[in-house]
């Protein structure tokens, strides 16, 4: 009995430890920790990073999708006193505007909107 429970524990926590936090999930905390996000917010917060990095998947551009969060992670700013998380400089420069749009192109390119009709 208690080597099925000790042996449950291990699996349960080996597969824990296996599964990682996703980008999403990653700028979501980022985003939700300055602007308190109450329970609700953080799950549309989530769910709309997450169908986003679906999207990037899709369309082959992960790795583009990866370096426009952890450029959103590491360049974005916290503004404490209105509770707002913002890639955007003092001068309204969004500072990940060059991965935002890598990641869009590479999106336009792998899209078939403009391809064959049927």
């Amino acid at each position: 009995m208690i080597r099925t429970i000790l042996l449950n524990t291990f699996l349960f926590l080996g597969l824990a430890g296996a599964v990682g936090c996703s980008r999403a999930q990653v700028v979501c905390g980022v985003i939700c920790e300055c602007e308190h996000c109450s329970d609700e917010t953080e799950i549309r917060t989530c769910n709309d990073l997450a169908t986003q990095e679906d999207v990037a998947d899709a369309y082959g551009c992960g790795d583009a999708w990866t370096t426009y969060t952890v450029c959103v992670e590491e360049q974005g700013t916290c503004d404490a006193r209105e509770a707002r998380f913002s890639t955007e400089d003092e001068n309204n420069n969004d500072r990940c505007g060059d991965e935002r749009g890598a990641l869009f192109s590479c999106i336009d390119a792998a899209s078939a909107r403009d391809g064959i009709r049927f």
